[in-house]
């Protein structure tokens, strides 16, 4: 077969050389040899349409250099209270990382909460004074800025399911506070069944995740279990606003006059808001506690906290007769009364006593007014002193197999995970509780075997009993607590 070459579509090699050479000379003219690919006219037309259907192009991503227009929109944001946290960065790491966007949206999410409002004079005093007894006063670190971190161990290990006490929790009522809270993660890692719960096969080794969303859900619930269960607030600090200035009303404390104030309706709303401002509640060292009771406070109302406590007002002083929390740091019933079952009741009683003071005026004792969520046990080192606390049977056996423990200044939590041990007498016989204690020493999980049928081997009197085991009793009358083989912590 024969073939004219003539006949085939020869396209010749110098002309494609010449156009190359006109094109290359054509960017070199332009400032644009080397840095971009040669953008044909059709893909320069598929770029105009993504961009008129609202498709970004991957360039448009990288930040474009300062600007006037930028400078106006800057200067604008730092009027309305929007700091710029990345002005030590430079613009080309700003680009790489996008630390510049990351950290604004950081900052507007704590600084700004859609419908928050600023703390004002009076709301701080009065917070100020409920919780601590009076404005102004001295300030301890402890109890603001330097408080422990609500921190766990290392997840999916063992007590995982804890949170860690740091070098920061070192005043009794802070660390009976810790464990206050840790009794609702252990409500909610053993008990919950509601469907946002994410299944664990060990709920005593949680994942990371499960732990963030059982400390989220413990901070929502003791919250909106102290509004009534239909109202809550959400106390967050502002990281460089101050809203209420000193006077003679009030002393800075570097928390309070900081504080912006949300108030919800709505118990998912709320949620929602703690699990985007988790973090506060982490920082170790920080304001947690102070930021939890704070909110609790005024979920629950500071005339109804002060109804609560049976306190009253001293116009001479300009402080109340008791607080919530005292200078000395020691523990304080009202406030852990008010973590633990929404009410800041200052006894331990079932119901309320009637009292005549000095000038025989009758007084009301408010106690615990219906069957708690959670227990509480206690030993104040002689049974006479733990009698007249008159502890009763709505803290001692409470919804829920877990109890907060109060050992004089300790404190920890004793808990099952077998709900029937409350239901059913027969499961009283021989049981088993875990044993958490708010002292950093403990390592490793403390099961204890309990039982209550059997017989004395020696004389009560020559039996020198560990202090958990005393406590133990005051519940379970006559118990043997085997610690298996574990030295007794306390």
């Amino acid at each position: 077969m024969n073939i004219e070459l003539e006949e085939l579509p020869i396209f010749p090699r110098n002309a494609n050389e010449n156009a190359r050479g006109e094109r290359k000379e054509s960017r070199t003219e332009n400032g644009m040899a080397g840095l971009l690919p040669v953008l044909s006219a059709r893909r320069c037309d598929r770029r105009e349409s993504c961009v008129e259907k609202g498709v970004s192009h991957i360039l448009e991503k990288v930040p474009p250099a300062p600007s006037a227009n930028r400078v106006e929109r800057k200067e604008s944001r730092l009027e309305n209270g929007t700091p710029n946290i990345t002005g030590s960065v430079s613009p080309l790491h700003s680009r790489v990382f996008g630390m510049r966007e990351r950290a604004s949206r950081q900052l507007q999410n704590t600084a700004s909460v859609n419908g928050s409002k600023p703390i004002t004079e009076p709301i701080a005093v009065a917070l100020r004074r409920i919780v601590f007894g009076q404005c102004p006063a001295p300030i301890k670190a402890e109890y603001f800025s330097r408080g422990p971190g609500l921190v766990f161990r290392e997840a999916e290990r063992d007590l995982g399911y804890a949170l860690m006490v740091s070098h920061a929790a070192g005043l009794p009522i802070a660390n009976s506070l810790m464990m206050a809270l840790q009794t609702h993660i252990l409500r909610i890692l053993l008990f919950d069944v509601r469907p946002s719960r994410v299944y664990q096969p060990d709920p005593l080794k949680p994942s990371f995740s499960m732990q963030q969303e059982a400390l989220c859900t413990a901070i929502t619930d003791i919250i909106w279990t102290a509004g009534g269960c239909h109202y809550g607030v959400l106390c967050l600090p502002h990281p460089i606003h101050i809203h209420v200035e000193e006077s003679d009303h009030f002393n800075a404390d570097g928390v309070t006059e900081k504080l912006n104030i949300l108030e919800c309706q709505d118990r998912e709303e709320l949620q929602y808001f703690v699990r985007r401002n988790l973090f506060l509640f982490q920082q170790d060292p920080g304001p947690a506690l102070l930021l939890l009771i704070y909110s609790a406070v005024l979920a629950r109302g500071i005339d109804r906290i002060a109804e609560d406590m049976g306190t009253r007002w001293i116009a001479g002083t300009n402080s109340y007769l008791s607080s919530l929390i005292n200078y000395s740091g020691d523990i304080s019933f009202s406030a852990l009364n008010l973590i633990l079952s929404g009410r800041a009741a200052s006894y331990l009683h079932n119901g309320t006593h009637f009292q005549e003071d000095k000038d025989k005026i009758m007084i009301d004792q408010h106690g615990i007014q219906a069957r708690s969520p959670i227990g509480l046990l206690l030993w104040m080192r002689t049974e006479e002193k733990t009698a007249a606390y008159k502890l009763g049977s709505r803290l001692k056996t409470p919804v829920y197999p877990i109890w907060l423990i109060i050992a004089s200044e300790q404190s920890g939590v004793l808990f099952s995970d077998d709900r029937d041990l409350l239901r059913d007498y027969r499961s009283e016989i021989r049981f088993e509780l875990h044993y958490h204690t708010s002292s950093h020493n403990q390592l490793t999980p403390a099961v204890l075997v309990i039982r209550t049928k059997l017989p004395l081997e020696v004389p009560e009197e020559d039996v020198a009993l560990p202090t958990l085991d005393k406590i133990i009793r005051t519940k379970w009358s006559g118990a043997r607590v085997s610690w298996n083989g574990l030295t007794p912590f306390l």
